[in-house]
């Protein structure tokens, strides 16, 4: 989408600029009302259509449902109506309001809309305001507009081309546009970011190396302009610093690991609270000598999202301004086979000084992020923390593939965290992190081992856990299950969905 804005002029005004190219009009209707405001004016332009039809084929605005309605073309700019059902508008929330704008932007794309005219709601509701409005609506016709960054050259004999919206016009009032155009700005940015984690998700691995994802990294601090600065620290940096663990899992690479060290202070300075965020880097996971099955590895460009989310939302610092101090790192490295890998057995010691017994090779992210989450309490001077993972299979199980496993050792923060989730709109859950599985870790061998015993997520997160210190609150995120996906989902696409990118930022913003 290449433009989004916002006019104070009527539907009909708004239409008739796009003259000759048309537009498709997204109309919200609630349970119990008559047609009033801009769906009035827009029924009234075309001589009593929308309300014959809302009659004649009894649309129900409880249903929650999408009904693209052609017009006659006599209105100047106006293609088709989109008919959106909201329910009563005094229970309107953002989480109604996200689905069937997901419905009703995909609807118009599908039918080959490539501009889009949506009035937002005229004041602020019990439950969603005019700037929430403005937010969702950019946000989420740039979501549902992304295509994935793929190398097609052509298209297959009678497969057609997606088709993209090119401009979304939001119709707001006069009194409410300042509020309309916060909303805008925040909701097409925190979209920006989130497709632009996407694309380094389904970026192939062969290019997205550790090494681009440094690039990356250091492309968002220069364009921040002094707001969000970015080190990278090499192989030979990492040995002296003693990072075992990511060492380990990247001795079977010849592309050379990376480790991101990306930092923001407020204007006003460095604070007290340090916010830490660690996302695990595997920009591809074979699974080492324990090598995964065709099906399994197929997708494991895929295990660099929580890395992805965490780069993603340092670009949107600027613009969030959050008061508290960030601290983001991410140790981006390859999971590959060679006379080289680590093999089950094997101990390492950890940046923290803890030994790990490798019981398997594929539970690789717990070792790199056993190193991030030492350096980001010890280096960086976090005081509380979030990570991010693709971490275990075992989460999908009990979550499926729509919800984001969380586990945390601090209520404030995790309370904190899910607020900020259902901000974002991004389904996440609580598991618990019950002290009787903590000896499921135990090696005979080493301190701890990558392969514990037990339920599969909870375990993992123990792992993690030996490595925060006492006191410092910690809320681990398992994202396996949600940061890609085999097929379309509301407005996530097949491929990278960019999960975490907006609940991180929303956490930023509410401090």
């Amino acid at each position: 989408m290449t433009t989004v804005r916002l006019t104070s002029e009527n539907v009909t005004a708004a239409l008739a600029r796009n003259g000759k190219n048309r537009a498709d009009l997204i109309l919200m209707v609630f349970a119990g009302e008559s047609l009033a405001g801009h769906n009035l004016v827009a029924d009234e332009a075309t001589n009593g259509l929308l309300s014959r039809r809302i009659k004649l084929e009894e649309f129900d605005a409880n249903s929650f449902g999408v009904r693209v309605i052609d017009s006659d073309l006599t209105v100047k700019g106006l293609n088709h109506v989109v008919l959106v059902g909201c329910g009563s508008r005094s229970k309107l929330t953002p989480d109604v309001l996200r689905k069937v704008l997901a419905d009703a932007f995909t609807s118009a794309r599908n039918a080959g809309a490539e501009r889009v005219v949506f009035p937002l709601i005229e004041a602020d509701l019990p439950r969603i305001t005019v700037e929430q409005c403005a937010h969702i609506a950019a946000e989420y016709a740039l979501l549902a507009d992304y295509e994935p960054n793929h190398q097609k050259t052509r298209a297959w004999p009678g497969e057609a081309e997606q088709t993209h919206l090119a401009a979304l016009t939001l119709v707001g009032a006069e009194d409410t546009s300042a509020a309309a155009k916060r909303g805008m700005t925040t909701g097409r940015k925190f979209a920006t970011a989130t497709n632009n984690a996407r694309d380094w998700v389904n970026e192939p691995s062969n290019t997205f190396t550790p090494a681009k994802m440094a690039r990356v990294a250091r492309s968002i601090a220069r364009a921040s302009k002094g707001a969000v600065t970015c080190k990278v620290i090499g192989k030979a940096r990492m040995k002296k610093l003693g990072m075992g663990g990511i060492l380990a899992v990247d001795a079977g690479s010849k592309n050379a690991p990376a480790f991101i060290d990306m930092r923001y202070d407020p204007p006003t300075g460095p604070t007290e609270t340090v916010v830490g965020l660690v996302g695990k880097g595997i920009t591809f996971d074979s699974g080492g000598l324990g090598i995964k099955d065709g099906d399994n590895m197929r997708d494991m460009k895929d295990d660099m999202g929580g890395a992805a989310a965490v780069i993603a939302v340092m670009s949107l610092l600027p613009l969030i301004k959050p008061k508290v101090s960030v601290r983001a790192v991410v140790a981006a490295c390859e999971n590959l086979v060679d006379a080289k890998s680590m093999r089950p057995g094997d101990v390492l010691t950890t940046m923290s000084g803890l030994t790990v017994e490798v019981g398997h090779t594929d539970a690789e992210g717990r070792l790199t992020l056993a190193d991030a989450l030492h350096y980001v309490q010890h280096v960086s001077k976090a005081t509380e923390i979030v990570d991010l993972a693709t971490l275990t299979g075992s989460v999908d199980e009990a979550l499926g593939g729509l919800v984001s496993g969380v586990f945390a050792n601090n209520k404030r923060l995790v309370s904190r965290f899910l607020k900020s989730a259902t901000q974002a709109g991004e389904a996440m859950h609580e598991l618990p992190l019950p002290e009787e599985y903590r000896h499921g870790n135990k090696s005979e061998m080493a301190d701890l081992t990558n392969d514990g015993e037990g339920p599969g997520a909870i375990i993992a997160a123990w792992f993690l856990c030996e490595f925060v210190e006492k006191g410092v609150p910690w809320v681990h995120v398992d994202i396996a299950s949600t940061s890609f996906r085999r097929y379309a989902h509301g407005v996530d696409p097949q491929g990278g969905t960019g999960v975490g990118v907006r609940t991180l930022a929303r956490l930023l913003m509410s401090y």
